[in-house]
């Protein structure tokens, strides 16, 4: 596995499938530090930038394990079905295969944004038969960095820097992650980026399902994001603004379509149980 962090020496691999990621542009690193390496660890362990270095690579090298995920994310990407599943709290086996679709991928870093005890690296994952962009999200824990959020898609928003405040930039981060999931990946861990009321209110169960415990219709609530998605392939930012107590966050995204951009409200809310950012609303402004 490769893992390339000089820009310049990406661009001629990547320059004509960036083309599809909405004009994504080729530019410094931007980091609310100003460096995007987060600062020397005073236990003496690896920078924040070193720690997601070191986790792609072993990404790519099919040695990561759900261990070195967040409890949190790891119920993300593979929810809990069995009797055993739900002793562990998720599902290892699906988390596995989930971690090995990654394998071999030459990992490109283009952006490096630091806020709170958290780094996000943003770039092309390139595996064999395709290239797409990453996001990856890692967050200090006490024994190390652990894996917090990490996707592939085909779109992912232009000309978006990281604001200086962190709880801005920590809304602004899910945001980014929801809309690139929204018009070019997977649904299933778009779904994990929406707060549990909102997804009851949009695909409530049947009533047969619901006396099984099921909180939500996984198909209908597929079937009405990918509605949302349209003819959309790419997205700006052109708004954000931090509410006054710094738990709700909203934004303004201008979804582009045939050359033209159609402004949408986001709104992003902090899970006051898991101090994750999650959004809440996405509308269409008249």
């Amino acid at each position: 596995m490769r893992l390339t962090t000089d820009r310049r020496a990406g661009l001629v691999l990547i320059a004509a499938t960036f083309i599809a990621l909405a004009g994504c542009k080729d530019r410094p690193a931007a980091g609310t530090n100003g460096s995007g390496t987060g600062p020397p660890d005073s236990s003496g362990g690896p920078t924040a930038r070193q720690a997601a270095d070191a986790f792609l690579k072993d990404l790519a090298d099919g040695r990561v394990t759900p261990n070195q995920l967040t409890a949190q994310f790891r119920v993300d990407i593979a929810p809990p079905t069995s009797d055993e599943d739900k002793t562990a709290g998720f599902s290892e086996s699906a988390a596995r295969d989930w971690l090995a679709r990654f394998k071999g991928a030459n990992f490109i870093v283009r952006d490096a944004d630091n806020f709170g005890d958290a780094i996000v690296l943003r770039g092309r994952a390139q595996v064999p038969g395709q290239a797409e962009a990453f996001t990856l999200r890692m967050v200090k824990g006490p024994s190390g960095y652990l894996c917090d959020w990490l996707h592939r898609s085909t779109i992912i928003g232009s000309e978006i820097k990281a604001p200086a405040d962190p709880d801005l930039a920590a809304a602004q981060d899910t945001v980014r992650n929801f809309l690139d999931l929204l018009l070019g990946g997977d649904h299933r861990q778009l779904h994990a980026l929406m707060p549990l009321d909102w997804k009851k209110k949009l695909a409530p169960p049947p009533p047969a399902e619901a006396r099984k415990g099921a909180e939500f219709d996984r198909g209908f609530l597929t079937q009405t994001t990918r509605s949302w998605k349209g003819e959309y392939v790419g997205y700006t930012l052109s708004k954000q603004e931090l509410g006054p107590n710094k738990t709700t966050a909203t934004f303004t995204a201008e979804l582009e379509a045939g050359g033209q951009k159609t402004p949408y409200t986001v709104q992003a809310v902090k899970d006051p149980a898991s101090g994750r950012w999650l959004v809440a609303g996405f509308d269409k402004q008249s």
